[in-house]
């Protein structure tokens, strides 16, 4: 065997132990309550905005890092608005984490949809989330599909 060959031979093998002892990455879980805590404030003096904390679960054996995330929210059928998290999380293995998301609808539109606020309201989200583990990085595709209370806060 030439030294070429070993070479290639070791690099094989090396490459094979450190792909079995990976696994693949799980994507984080969605966590939210039942009744969830929406606040209402503004952004500007003519500008109101909405911020709720997003509860995920890391199902991993490994911690990560959130980089940053991008979601289409909606509440029932009305677009509440795209909505791009900048935020950098470090997340440990089997841990629940909170991600802020910050969106301004426009409250005019959303009032003339007739959704009852009071009732249970259909909250989807769908986008992206960048994580990274060491310098390896990763984009995943989020989703998320259900029904909710809302709690109303104003500040």
């Amino acid at each position: 065997m030439t030294v070429t060959q070993k070479l290639q031979l070791l690099l094989t093998i090396i490459i094979g132990i450190f792909l079995s002892g990976c696994t693949v990455f799980q994507t984080p879980e969605p966590r939210l309550p039942k009744k969830l805590a929406v606040r209402i404030f503004n952004i500007t003096p003519q500008r109101a905005a909405l911020k709720i904390e997003g509860i995920y679960y890391n199902p991993n054996n490994f911690g990560f890092t959130f980089k940053s995330g991008d979601l289409e929210l909606m509440l029932d059928t009305f677009l509440l608005g795209k909505v791009h998290i900048d935020t950098v999380i470090n997340v440990p293995a089997h841990a629940l984490f909170t991600v802020p998301v910050t969106v301004a609808p426009d409250f005019n539109k959303l009032g003339q949809t007739g959704i009852n606020l009071e009732d249970s309201v259909h909250i989807s989200f769908k986008g992206t989330m960048k994580g990274s583990v060491g310098w390896f990085s990763k984009t995943i595709h989020i989703a998320y599909d259900g029904r909710h209370y809302l709690d109303l806060q104003m500040n």
